[in-house]
């Protein structure tokens, strides 16, 4: 099997190429610094103003029948079907979710956990009705579908961290889903994807595990977020 190693390879007895090799990476971050081609989003509706958001635990693909004591939802028509399920990820990745947007400052966000303690009384309710129990206005949903561990070390791996989640805001007001989110991806070292410098320098330089790579991806997503994306640019 093959061993692919995460190292950004020079000339060590040639000071020209180190240069050569450090003006690169500058310019390829200066002009990726303020873009993310792993992120992909669409606006699906006009979306209103809004000020209290409300991130519940993501649903988390093939553990629809396995139950146990982590949170679950998702939305289903016009409602919002809650469960539990034996997988920690969604509940993680909708955490890390919502304190990268409270991050900002812009928005009022209710944290999955306290989301969480209506959702073993709910099983199935309107949107409106969870809104309201909420307090918020928006209503973000999530599914991961893939999230395979790198394996290896941070130094070298067989294989890379792969991750793939999907997520979904919708007005808690109308029902209308306004805002979709998605991050598909298998890290690829620094020489097989030279433009992607800028996941290359936040993952350190090392091949991420797959909670690390996800928060990236999560943080890429949010920096495209109805009224953060010129914050993200910064």
């Amino acid at each position: 099997m093959p061993v692919y190693l995460q190292i950004s390879s020079t000339n060590n007895h040639r000071k020209s190429g180190r240069y050569m090799l450090l003006f690169l990476l500058m310019t390829i971050f200066l002009f990726s610094a303020c873009t993310s081609k792993n992120v992909r989003v669409k606006n699906l509706a006009a979306i209103p103003k809004f000020k209290r958001i409300a991130v519940l635990p993501f649903e988390v693909a093939g553990c629809e029948a396995c139950v146990d004591s982590f949170p679950t939802c998702r939305p289903q028509g016009d409602r919002i079907v809650c469960g539990k399920i034996n997988s920690k990820i969604g509940y993680e990745l909708a955490l890390s979710l919502a304190r990268e947007i409270a991050i900002y400052g812009k928005y009022e966000v209710v944290e999955p956990q306290t989301a969480a303690r209506i959702l073993p009384y709910v099983g199935q309710i309107s949107m409106p009705e969870m809104g309201h129990r909420l307090g918020v206005d928006m209503i973000i949903f999530g599914k991961v579908n893939r999230y395979h561990e790198r394996v290896g070390g941070p130094m070298a791996v067989q294989k890379p961290a792969s991750v793939y989640f999907e997520i979904s805001m919708i007005d808690a007001r109308s029902g209308n889903k306004v805002w979709y989110a998605v991050f598909d991806q298998t890290q690829k070292s620094f020489s097989a994807d030279i433009t992607d410098v800028r996941n290359f320098m936040r993952g350190g330089g090392k091949w991420l595990t797959a909670r690390e790579f996800a928060d990236i991806g999560i943080a890429e997503t949010i920096e495209q977020f109805p009224g953060l994306e010129k914050a993200g640019d910064l």
